[in-house]
């Protein structure tokens, strides 16, 4: 029996947009792989390790008031960069600054999640060399 096509970069990138679009992380369940890792951006090793740890994290960053706006998308063969404005009124939220998620992609399913301060090494890890090349302007 044939397995189904995965979805490519793209439609994550979209699936991702409509779900901080719509503060829906349930929506994100299908793109999400089952042992997906969110790693935190303050290196503290309190990260996410699996799909359901990730959506209970989401629904309790939602749940403490927190949203994101997207400032800027970027898709790559392999990889979603996504700049976002978090707002709320607890921390991590810093309307004043920008933080670049990559989440990388195979086969359709978002395996690791990476949050960063700059937005240079956020494309570089989402695509090395684009800075370089120009690729992330």
């Amino acid at each position: 029996m044939q397995q189904p096509l995965r979805p490519g970069p793209g439609a994550v990138t979209a699936r991702l947009r409509e779900a901080l679009d719509t503060a829906d992380c349930r929506s994100l369940a299908d793109v999400l792989h089952p042992y997906v890792c969110w790693n935190p951006s303050d290196a503290s090793g309190n990260g996410c390790h699996t799909r359901s740890h990730v959506l209970s994290r989401c629904a309790r960053l939602h749940a403490l008031g927190l949203w994101a706006r997207i400032e800027e998308t970027f898709t790559y063969p392999a990889a979603v960069v996504l700049g976002l404005r978090i707002h709320g009124t607890v921390p991590p939220a810093d309307p004043q600054n920008v933080a670049y998620h990559v989440f990388d992609v195979a086969d359709g399913l978002v395996t690791r999640i990476t949050c960063y301060a700059d937005r240079a090494q956020a494309l570089d890890a989402a695509f090395p060399g684009a800075v370089a090349e120009g690729l992330g302007r």
